[in-house]
């Protein structure tokens, strides 16, 4: 039987996932969502952990530069509360992204 965070992390190999989405689907508390995604972010080795970062539904602003893993509470710019929440995915090994170093 897999831990909790294996299978976490192999549903995200599967697909691109939210964190509100992954305590849904596991039936946990979101604070506990974050924390076992911050372990799998560290787990799976450099290069696998993918974040596509949160957005403003307003004005489009892209937290490109957020490396926190939570939702922001609003944004810097239009100081709209309407994020779209990060989402996160788990590259397999065939089509990870080329690290700093192989490029």
């Amino acid at each position: 039987m897999l831990t909790l965070r294996k299978r976490i992390a192999e549903a995200l190999e599967e697909e691109s996932i939210d964190l509100r989405e992954i305590s849904r689907r596991f039936r946990i508390r979101e604070k506990e969502a974050l924390e076992h995604l911050q372990h799998v972010a560290k787990s799976v080795g450099p290069g696998r952990f993918v974040m596509e970062p949160p957005s403003c539904n307003d004005c489009g602003f892209s937290f490109k530069k957020r490396e926190r893993l939570n939702t922001p509470s609003r944004c810097p710019l239009c100081k709209s509360e309407a994020i779209n929440p990060p989402r996160f995915q788990v590259m397999s090994h065939a089509r990870r992204a080329p690290s700093k170093d192989e490029k």
